[in-house]
């Protein structure tokens, strides 16, 4: 079974169109939906009626994403998880491909898919490079390294790939304790994967498998996504350091 893991925070509408795309291209596939709801404004019982196999959590407060994840985890039946963002879309019977590709990567236990914006392109920093304070500087300077990976037309193994379609085995989610909860959005998926990169597995980028992400809607102030960003970033590159 694959549980598909969702976190809500100011996207019912958006998570609407989710649950419908996944209804209509999951046929006869063994999967489970856990919204795990952030927002205390926004009731999303109606949703768990409209549609089947949903299980919903509410928290009485916005914990942040990698709590929320955790939380869902814990409540789910399978033995693969995929944490989904509320704003992507599938566009085919994605379980049914996905599970197909696990299969074929012995080593795989982390896939990222080519994320494709509402306009088409392909979602940039989707997956990447191993973030560094060299990384970083060279970002900021439009030496963009990982756009190499983003770009790729077949799989390629990579040191992440975005927490908006993430596909992980259970066993290693938990072996790994699941997503660091010091992150309150940004970086714990980067962070998951180079916990399980240290563990020995690989960390897959398979451009054939494609979600539609609408991206940043829960957004309110980019000001605060900025400097939420950052302190992400700080404590990410310090965290990584202190394991060297």
């Amino acid at each position: 079974m694959v549980s598909i893991i969702i976190v809500n925070y100011r996207s019912k509408a958006y998570l609407d169109k989710c649950l419908f795309s996944i209804s209509k291209y999951s046929f006869d596939e063994d999967f489970e939906i856990i919204i795990v709801n952030n927002d205390q404004k926004e009731d999303l019982t109606d949703l768990v009626d409209k549609y089947s196999r949903v299980k919903l959590y509410k928290n009485k407060k916005n914990i942040g994403f990698g709590s929320a994840c955790n939380l869902g985890a814990q409540k789910a039946q399978g033995e693969n998880f995929l944490f989904l963002n509320p704003d992507t879309q599938f566009m085919d019977n994605y379980i049914k491909e996905i599970l197909i590709k696990i299969k074929q990567y012995k080593k795989v236990i982390i896939i990222g898919p080519r994320l494709v914006t509402d306009a088409g392109k392909t979602q940039e920093w989707s997956t990447g490079k191993e973030t560094t304070f060299t990384q970083i500087i060279k970002n900021n300077l439009w030496i963009t390294e990982s756009r190499y990976f983003w770009e790729s037309k077949k799989d390629i193994f990579v040191d992440w790939v975005s927490g908006a379609a993430m596909f992980i085995k259970k066993d290693i989610f938990d072996k790994i304790g699941g997503f660091d909860e010091n992150f309150f959005m940004y970086g714990e998926d980067m962070d998951l994967c180079a916990q399980a990169r240290e563990l020995g597995y690989d960390i897959l980028y398979s451009p054939e498998l494609t979600i539609l992400h609408s991206g940043g809607k829960s957004r309110k102030s980019l000001i605060k996504q900025k400097i939420q960003f950052f302190k992400s970033s700080f404590y990410y590159l310090i965290k990584r350091q202190f394991k060297k």
